[in-house]
């Protein structure tokens, strides 16, 4: 009978806890330096599937803030993500964007708009079969659809060997665009 009220008493304490485990988690980091005070609160929300990210820096010498806020939504295929940027002029660039899962791999298609109002496509992939080659591929294209720049990287394996290719293209006059990276978060 003993062992049967403990047993009862341990499946007790651990039915409580696991809704404790599954609720919503916040946790705060802030940095206090000689000339930036900055702070960055992560939530995230397993059984809804989000994950949020704000992010503040103050210049402790003139007032100014940036700020930075990035959302994360699981969907059944991937997830989709949000991500704003304001500088400590004012200026605001965003991306939006959703990364499918596929058989071996993923894709993101996205768009980003620059602090001048600029809009950006973004497309990217990548994969890995059983054999431990691997191919990535990312894109960023202006508003007519004309590609800006593209990095291509195929990494393919043998007994012994690694072999790794990378391409990149920019078109003429082209400064360095937006990349065609997920945030984390």
């Amino acid at each position: 009978m003993i062992t049967t009220r403990m047993m009862l008493a341990s499946l007790t304490a651990l039915a409580l806890a696991v809704p404790a485990a599954a609720q919503e988690q916040t946790r705060t980091k802030t940095f206090e330096g000689p000339n930036v005070s900055g702070s960055t609160t992560t939530t995230v929300d397993r059984d809804a599937g989000t994950a949020t990210r704000e992010r503040e820096a103050t210049n402790l010498n003139t007032g100014n803030t940036a700020t930075s806020s990035a959302v994360r939504q699981r969907t059944d295929t991937g997830a989709t993500i949000d991500v704003v940027q304001t500088g400590p002029q004012g200026n605001s660039r965003s991306l939006t964007g959703e990364r499918t899962r596929t058989d071996n791999g993923s894709t993101f298609t996205g768009t980003a708009t620059g602090r001048g109002g600029e809009t950006y496509g973004l497309e990217g992939s990548r994969s890995r079969d059983g054999q431990g080659n691997s191919q990535a591929s990312q894109s960023v294209s202006d508003s007519a659809g004309n590609v800006l720049a593209s990095r291509d990287r195929t990494t393919t394996r043998s007994p012994g060997q690694v072999s790794r290719n990378v391409t990149k293209t920019r078109a003429p006059g082209t400064a360095r665009p937006p990349r065609a990276r997920r945030p984390r978060g």
